[in-house]
């Protein structure tokens, strides 16, 4: 792993480790609907000021297909997955539902596999197994 590649992960799972946290506070006295339009309001303008101060603010190459394809995209994982995820977070501990809901790319690996026609190496299927052997794991020690 080169060390831009690091220092993105680095950051990446930093703010996606703490987010949830602060969700998990800000949920405490508002419904999740109200809370998922504050959250994505208010990354709606930090995206369009960085927009506006970067040269990636040219739309002008998309494609019908492509934006219907990136709002569908917004709609399923922005809207609905993000929702259903709030009202799990707001009603039940942050240690267990962060881990039970990070388990999406098990749906993503077999989505990639049937429909984009990705290759399933040893690799990726024993990843797989271990997420599920941890998901079991994780509320087996909760019983």
């Amino acid at each position: 792993m080169n060390k831009t590649t690091f220092i993105l992960w680095l950051l990446t799972i930093s703010f996606w480790g703490v987010s949830p946290i602060i969700e998990k506070l800000g949920l405490k006295n508002v419904d999740p609907l109200p809370a998922l339009f504050i959250r994505t309001f208010t990354a709606l303008i930090f995206i369009f000021i960085v927009l506006l101060f970067t040269s990636s603010f040219n739309f002008s190459n998309l494609s019908l297909k492509d934006i219907s394809i990136i709002s569908l995209s917004g709609i399923v994982g922005g809207f609905l997955g993000m929702f259903t995820y709030f009202i799990l977070l707001k009603s039940q501990n942050a240690s267990q539902i962060v881990p039970l809901t990070s388990t999406y790319p098990l749906v993503a690996t077999f989505l990639a596999v049937l429909i984009l026609k990705e290759d399933l190496s040893l690799a990726k299927f024993l990843g797989t197994l271990f997420v599920v052997i941890g998901i079991y794991l994780l509320f087996k020690s909760s019983n």
